[in-house]
């Protein structure tokens, strides 16, 4: 009975999680495979691996070993109105489960970062860039100590991760 009341109260629990979660997959699901839009799903299989590779870069393995997840979304080459539909469904999004950590805008470009955190870990990252020429999407999630998240700048040589090295700056 204890076994049932506990599943119960971790589904109620869930429930945010996956109705954001879907948001962000139902982003990913309609640009998927558009003319000039790049889709990029690292799965935790891989980053697992990456964790197994002979490599020299503790910190790097150790990070890689804490990300379940990244996908990324990008816009180099996409037609004007796939650009503006991304924008419109960013602004829709219902953000307020998750804390921002940085805002900037710049000319034309708008960068938020946000993440959600459980017991001092990040358990989902967001970074979005809107309005400019090239918008970004990347969604991290895992078990992320907050003091690593900055280092995928330097792991990660993708459109958006340079946004990331700001971090290490705050």
């Amino acid at each position: 009975m204890k076994t049932i009341f506990l599943y119960a109260f971790l589904l109620i629990l869930s429930i945010p999680c996956k109705s954001q979660n879907k948001a962000i997959d139902d982003i990913f699901n309609k640009f998927d495979g558009k003319d000039g839009v790049t889709t990029v799903n690292i799965s935790k299989d891989l980053m697992k691996l990456a964790t197994q590779m002979d490599s020299s870069d503790v910190k790097a393995k150790d990070l890689f070993g804490q990300i379940g997840g990244v996908k990324i979304l990008t816009f180099e080459k996409a037609k004007p109105e796939d650009k503006v539909a991304f924008d419109s469904m960013v602004k829709s999004l219902n953000v307020s489960d998750y804390k921002e950590l940085m805002m900037v805008k710049e000319k034309d470009n708008n960068v938020r970062m946000l993440l959600k955190e459980n017991q001092g870990k990040i358990t989902e990252f967001l970074l979005l860039v809107t309005g400019g020429n090239d918008p970004v999407l990347i969604s991290i999630v895992g078990s992320i100590d907050p003091k690593e998240l900055g280092k995928l700048s330097g792991c990660m040589k993708m459109n958006g991760f340079e946004y990331l090295a700001k971090l290490n700056k705050k």
